[in-house]
């Protein structure tokens, strides 16, 4: 899968957001809309590749819908991993942590 330029800063972002949350940097909520703003913005085409990351998605925001920003990061820690796993396994580019 070949990422525009923009695509592959919106997907870094959502890494880098995940790695935020888990370090207390985000709310959860800002952290799941986040995510949704990201890919929203990307504009991304692949209607494969859309279902899938909704699904990983899907259970981080169930739990910003009945847990809120009381979601601690142990509640949420399996599908922060799955949607990690996920953006990493997608990436055609190499992922670096910011400077």
């Amino acid at each position: 899968m070949e990422f525009k330029e923009l695509q592959k800063r919106l997907w870094a972002n959502m890494l880098i957001s995940t790695e935020s949350y888990r370090k207390g940097e985000l709310r959860y909520s800002d952290f799941v809309y986040g995510l949704e703003g990201s890919l929203d913005a990307g504009e991304y085409q692949d209607k494969e590749l859309i279902e899938q990351w909704y699904n990983l998605w899907t259970p981080l925001e169930i739990l910003s819908a009945t847990k809120g920003d009381s979601t601690t990061v142990e509640d949420a820690d399996k599908y922060l991993l799955e949607m990690e796993t996920f953006l990493k396994s997608k990436s055609d580019f190499r992922f670096q942590e910011e400077e």
